[in-house]
């Protein structure tokens, strides 16, 4: 299943952002008059033509893994000498069409005047680089309509807390046919809780039976109810009281909390003597690390149903995203009948938002997204990120990404937020092709403007070379990246 929703990923995803990046090129080049001989949907060899529009040919390729664009002097490599000695011919033997001896003579059949005739290197220095920098313009400018698009079906407003069930006593009023460990509380008698708080004020005061709506986990162990609702009906016992807990879900490695000892599923119940407030656990063991920290702090821990004290010392000034003591951890609570809760993700509606927002949501996400990728750089020389969490991903990678995300938005009925994943893909794809890298359109560029440097163009057949070497390279880190994302997914 995962692998048909690549599939579907990488054709509702990336064959879109694709084609819009050719398009951009399609169309500055008629702006400029460099002709295009060809507009390829995918790549050679070629499986059919599917129309001609003025001089261009449009043609669908056996190799979905993209499109190109085929301008008058120029091949996927850079600048070409203009041949053309390619014929079909049907069974006979017989060319299905007439055999041009040129490009040039092939647009001169196609009607277009001797006058008219345009190079890609023949067009002057700014026309070529407006030519070379339109894909990535136009994956941009669509991503701001994807992202406006998004906002116009519906964006994520927070409706309500979730709470999950993360163990339940065989005596418990949970304990029923279809309720399992994970499930999630969503709903009070058909209402929105706003947190764990009122949840229990609301099971507290509760006079009889309680209508309560679950969901299962979306990693249920039977697929066909995975992230399904349902309603059960329970009576809550009287006077119950809760604890609150931490519970710690990994240590890292040489972290205070490791070289203490405090492992995995511990449950920490109290601080320095002082049980943890029921209403805010996860706040008040962040507060008292950063009070103590660099001095002895006291932990009470439960570990197999045994109290524990461990001693340790937060770190004052610890790595990016280990926190002071080195843990993850997750705020538990416990009614006095056994049953322990945790916070899961909040509930959301997609709201339909109106065109002045989604405007406002389309230039603010695109700007986001566009401060991100500057940052990037710094970030990962300044070791803010790491390299592994910025690695590079094949078209493998985000097909894995896009088929998650299809999945997830299915079971939440909000198929329009791959509107948003699209956005995102497309900048992406725009601004990588504008790096300065052979045969990348930012490489080409780089080119246009040796040649306004130098006042007289590089020599074809070194960019041509260059350009051959770079996509050798490039390909092979491709192949590289891609046995990376299918040995090493990120989903």
């Amino acid at each position: 299943m995962d692998f048909l929703f690549s599939i579907l990923a990488f054709a509702v995803i990336l064959i879109p952002a694709i084609i819009i990046h050719e398009l951009g090129h399609f169309f500055a080049a008629k702006m400029v008059g460099i002709n295009v001989l060809e507009f390829g949907i995918g790549f050679p060899p070629r499986a059919m033509r599917l129309f001609v529009w003025g001089e261009t040919e449009f043609t669908l390729n056996w190799l979905p893994i993209g499109g190109f664009v085929r301008p008058l002097g120029e091949d996927m490599i850079g600048p070409s000498e203009e041949t053309y000695i390619e014929a079909e011919f049907d069974e006979d033997g017989k060319a299905k069409h007439e055999i041009y001896s040129s490009e040039r003579e092939e647009l001169m059949a196609r009607g277009v005047p001797p006058e008219k005739l345009m190079s890609v290197n023949e067009a002057k220095p700014l026309a070529r680089i407006w030519f070379m920098a339109a894909g990535a313009t136009f994956n941009v400018l669509s991503a701001l309509i994807f992202f406006m698009v998004t906002a116009l079906f519906g964006l994520p407003v927070e409706q309500g807390a979730r709470l999950m069930l993360a163990e339940i006593p065989a005596n418990s009023v949970f304990a029923q046919p279809e309720v399992s460990r994970g499930d999630a509380i969503e709903l009070v008698n058909g209402e929105y809780f706003a947190n764990q708080a009122e949840f229990f004020q609301l099971w507290n005061n509760a006079n009889g039976s309680l209508e309560l709506t679950l969901r299962h986990p979306d990693t249920y162990e039977n697929e066909e109810l995975a992230g399904q609702r349902y309603v059960i009906s329970v009576t809550p016992p009287t006077n119950l009281s809760l604890d609150g807990f931490v519970l710690v879900t990994s240590v890292i490695e040489e972290s205070p909390a490791a070289e203490a000892g405090i492992l995995p599923d511990d449950l920490i119940y109290a601080i320095n003597g002082e049980a943890l407030d029921v209403n805010n656990p996860l706040g008040q063991l962040t507060k008292a690390t950063e009070e103590h920290a660099g001095q002895t702090l006291q932990l009470g821990v439960i570990r197999a149903g045994e109290a524990l004290s461990i001693s340790l010392i937060p770190r004052e000034n610890p790595p990016r995203n280990q926190g002071r003591l080195g843990v993850g951890i997750v705020a538990r609570w416990q009614s006095s009948d056994g049953v322990f809760y945790e916070n899961a993700r909040p509930q959301v509606e997609y709201i339909p938002q109106p065109l002045d927002v989604a405007v406002n949501y389309g230039f603010s996400r695109l700007f986001l997204v566009l401060k991100m990728m500057w940052e990037l750089p710094g970030q990962l020389i300044s070791g803010a990120i790491s390299p592994e969490e910025a690695r590079p991903v094949s078209i493998v990678g985000i097909s894995q990404l896009g088929g998650q995300f299809l999945q997830q938005n299915l079971r939440s009925q909000s198929l329009w937020m791959i509107f948003d994943f699209i956005g995102l893909i497309s900048i992406f794809l725009g601004i990588t092709n504008l790096l300065p890298i052979p045969p990348l359109d930012g490489g080409r560029i780089l080119f246009v403007l040796i040649e306004m440097l130098r006042g007289k163009p590089v020599s074809p057949r070194i960019e041509s070379i260059v350009n051959q070497i770079g996509l050798y390279l490039f390909l092979g880190l491709g192949v590289i990246v891609i046995i990376m994302d299918i040995f090493m997914p990120l989903v």
